[in-house]
């Protein structure tokens, strides 16, 4: 019986220890799955994960955190905003959201200051190389047609493009966009075609007027010419971008230090996208080549020590391969990568009804700048007004409800008060008599304004008028 009972117990012992292990390896592949995390960016583009600053500088943040359990999605859909981080069942946007969701360093005052003249600068100088130069939006373009589909070819690069052209337009530096001319003489009315003709044919004639004289193109007239000062600026933008930026990292490995942080992650984005596409006006890559080594070799070192060199046309060859090949070609990635996101017929209708709506006047957003002064007032100052609204609502609600349900009732069947003005009879009997007195009063005076009006008609006088008539001759 006891050897019976001992078996029994041993028996008890391994299904639970078996059953134990079972929910110990199940928690750990549910833990594992809740915490594997995906990272959406557009795809890669002249050799670096992303076409954007922002989507590469993400990747490298990921990167340099070591993160084991996460996976990288091109995508093209940025309605929700890019680059986008799913984890935990949450949704983050945007570099600064990841790194505080991740939990990197927190950032001091020189980060701050570093973050805020990168994201200012360096996008200045993106806008122009990428986009505002015709020719190098070409190439630009070639590049998104090689991770878009056909529908978001014709959406995404012009709406990027024309962002940027917006946030330089302050600069003035349209001599290098093409476009402008073409935009400015199909934007004219059909009744403008002969407008500026006059003056465009003084401006020929007397070009054609110079070229009988002898003279040569001097130091400012040369200057003066708007390809050749836009170049100056362009240069001098590169300028004051490069120079504070290699005089910081100076002679250390990062901007900050000896160790890695997340703005050299930052960094690392926007000076990759600036030195490795290579485009028929690479006034920023060479200035940077020519000028700032140090910065050139920074780049490079971040660029190997994450892993970021990537071959586009691999990344995207993944959704033909099959799983065989697809997992062959995903060992020999140093990234991620995993099967681009396809769009359903619904995202492709959404997308494209967004952007025809978009164009319409009467619903196109605005992209107007307003400028946001900071709110002084006090927390109490502010609810204030929320405060007084939701008391006398309050206080109305009240009064309806004690009357509507019967605590208080309207005066029924009582003496009802009239406020006006007291007459004579109000004042008892002396009221009366003053009351009577003045009917009297009124009564004689009309009385006597009738009789005075009757003596007067009898009092009309009767004048006898006598007229006399001389006879006519009759004839």
């Amino acid at each position: 019986m006891q050897a019976s009972d001992s078996s029994a117990y041993f028996c008890l012992r391994l299904t639970a220890a078996s059953l134990g292990l079972h929910v110990k390896r199940l928690f750990e592949l549910s833990s594992g799955l809740f915490n594997s995390m995906e990272l959406f960016i557009l795809g890669p583009a002249f050799g670096l994960p992303s076409i954007d600053a922002e989507c590469i500088a993400t990747v490298a943040l990921l990167q340099r955190l070591h993160r084991k359990d996460w996976s990288l999605v091109p995508t093209h859909d940025d309605r929700e905003g890019l680059p986008l981080l799913v984890s935990s069942g949450r949704r983050i946007c945007g570099f600064k959201n990841i790194a505080r969701h991740l939990g990197a360093e927190q950032q001091e005052g020189d980060a701050i200051a570093l973050s805020s003249f990168l994201e200012r600068g360096a996008q200045t100088l993106l806008d122009i190389s990428l986009y505002v130069s015709f020719e190098n939006y070409s190439t630009t373009r070639s590049a998104f047609t090689q991770i878009l589909p056909w529908h978001t070819n014709y959406i995404l690069p012009s709406r990027r493009r024309a962002v940027a052209r917006a946030r330089t337009e302050h600069l003035g530096i349209s001599s290098i966009d093409v476009d402008n001319v073409h935009e400015d003489m199909s934007g004219r009315p059909s009744g403008m075609d002969g407008v500026g003709k006059e003056e465009a044919f003084e401006v020929e004639a007397q070009k054609r007027a110079s070229l009988l004289l002898p003279r040569k193109d001097t130091l400012r007239s040369l200057l003066q010419k708007p390809e050749h000062s836009a170049v100056f600026k362009l240069h001098a933008l590169a300028d004051n971008f490069f120079g504070p930026l290699q005089d910081m990292l100076g002679e250390e490995d990062f901007l900050l230090g000896a160790e890695m942080k997340s703005v050299d992650c930052l960094a690392c984005g926007y000076l990759s996208l600036m030195l490795y596409p290579k485009l028929p006006q690479d006034w920023l890559a060479s200035t940077m080549r020519r000028k700032y080594a140090k910065l050139v070799a920074y780049v490079e070192r971040m660029n190997k020590k994450l892993g970021l060199r990537t071959n586009p046309e691999a990344v995207m060859s993944l959704a033909q391969s099959s799983p065989g090949d697809e997992s062959l070609a995903r060992r020999q990635m140093t990234l991620p990568w995993q099967t681009p996101a396809r769009s359903g017929i619904i995202d492709i209708v959404a997308m494209t009804t967004q952007e025809l709506v978009s164009h319409i006047p009467g619903l196109k957003p605005s992209t107007s700048v307003a400028t946001i002064r900071p709110n002084t007032q006090l927390f109490w100052q502010r609810q204030l007004p929320t405060v007084l609204i939701a008391l006398a609502a309050s206080l109305g609600l009240g009064v309806f409800a004690t009357f509507r349900m019967g605590i208080s009732t309207w005066p029924r069947g009582e003496e009802l008060h009239v406020f006006g003005r007291k007459r004579f009879s109000d004042y008892g009997h002396l009221g009366a008599a003053l009351a009577g007195m003045s009917v009297f009063s009124q009564q004689t005076q009309g009385h006597a304004g009738s009789r005075m009006a009757q003596d007067d008609r009898e009092k009309a006088t009767i004048v006898d008028v006598e007229v006399d008539v001389e006879p006519t001759s009759m004839r």
